[in-house]
């Protein structure tokens, strides 16, 4: 079998025609022969774009779609995962540092790190799309995966080492697991992975909007069980005293409306809780996001998100969330919109 250690490939899917509102689309699929794994470790996304009003029409989720199973946690929108494009003043965050980049790197990345998602021989790599707006026969969208790739189990040890020990520290809470062997029958037991057993690591890539009107001056949950958001994935409020599930957030990009005042990282019972400014521009947006819907928008920006928190927030162990507030104003239905990326334990 020929060795081969690629730091750096694309896989590319395009579609072309219409797509109704809420009609999902599976790609073709890259089978992974013989020998070979994968890490996902970014996708882009080229949106659709309606060249009349110059607007991005909007992709309700992409996500993708490992040996025919969808990816629990990346729930990304047409404007989260901005391709690397002189064109764009943003570019898509990684989902992690790959395990085979150690070559490069010099070192194994942590588990909490080491996130990004894994396919290995045999199985096969694609992605699913659910349109929000209806697209016409003309519409086209592009979704670019860059992958690192090793193939020969022999250059996948070499690349990675012989044993990788999965554990990992929330607060003071030690999650430990036993080592994995590196092998390639193995690898998506790896962070990242859809065969991990307990406690769990996955990259997490979402967003949310109000599914109802703001009441003015009180901070809005996106609480699906309360009816907050349209959708499971767009909850951003947690109950975690049971310590099933934890949540580290990385960096947030906020699409505001004009009512807007706030977002904050809540903690239940918490002295302070701190607030940061997101008002629409030209004014203060502290989260600032990688693109706006608006395509003039975007190519006025000097700068895109999503922004980096100084320090990654944790949920763990606690009840809270991410919260937003109107200026005293209600904001309508569906009026602001969070972006979040991090990392999703589930521990139990």
């Amino acid at each position: 079998m020929s060795y081969v250690w690629d730091p750096i490939i694309e896989i590319q899917f395009k579609h072309t025609g219409a797509q109704s509102s809420g009609a999902e689309w599976v790609s073709s699929v890259y089978e992974l022969p013989p020998g070979e794994v994968i890490e996902v470790f970014r996708m882009e996304i080229i949106p659709p774009v309606d060249t009349t009003t110059g607007t991005i029409k909007k992709l309700k989720y992409v996500t993708l779609m490992i040996d025919g199973k969808e990816y629990p946690t990346i729930r990304a929108n047409s404007v989260m995962l901005p391709a690397e494009s002189p064109n764009n003043a943003g570019v898509a965050v990684n989902f992690g540092t790959p395990y085979l980049w150690r070559p490069i790197t010099g070192r194994i990345p942590a588990p909490i790190e080491g996130i990004c998602p894994k396919a290995k021989a045999g199985q096969t790599l694609g992605v699913k799309v659910v349109a929000e707006d209806a697209l016409t026969d003309t519409d086209v969208y592009t979704i670019i995966l860059k992958c690192a790739r090793v193939r020969g189990e022999g250059k996948l040890v070499e690349a990675v080492g012989p044993v990788i020990v999965p554990g990992f520290s929330l607060d003071t809470d030690t999650y430990a697991k036993s080592a994995i062997p590196i092998r390639i029958d193995t690898w998506d037991e790896l962070p990242g992975g859809l065969a991990q057993s307990k406690p769990q690591v996955f990259p997490l890539v979402t967003y949310a909007r109000n599914k109802v009107a703001t009441t003015p001056n009180i901070w809005y949950d996106f609480d699906y069980k309360t009816g907050k958001v349209d959708s499971d994935w767009m909850n951003l409020s947690w109950n975690l005293v049971n310590k099933e599930e934890a949540y580290i957030i990385n960096a947030i990009g906020v699409i505001p409306n004009a009512n807007s005042k706030s977002l904050r990282l809540y903690i239940d019972g918490r002295i302070t809780n701190p607030e940061f400014t997101t008002r629409p521009l030209p004014e203060k947006n502290i989260f600032y996001p990688a693109m706006f819907y608006d395509v003039n928008v975007n190519n006025a920006l000097k700068r895109a998100g999503p922004v980096f928190l100084p320090k990654p927030f944790m949920f763990h162990g606690v009840k809270g969330g991410v919260q937003i507030v109107d200026n005293g104003t209600a904001i309508p239905a569906n009026g602001v919109e969070v972006h979040v990326y991090g990392i999703k334990f589930v521990l139990r």
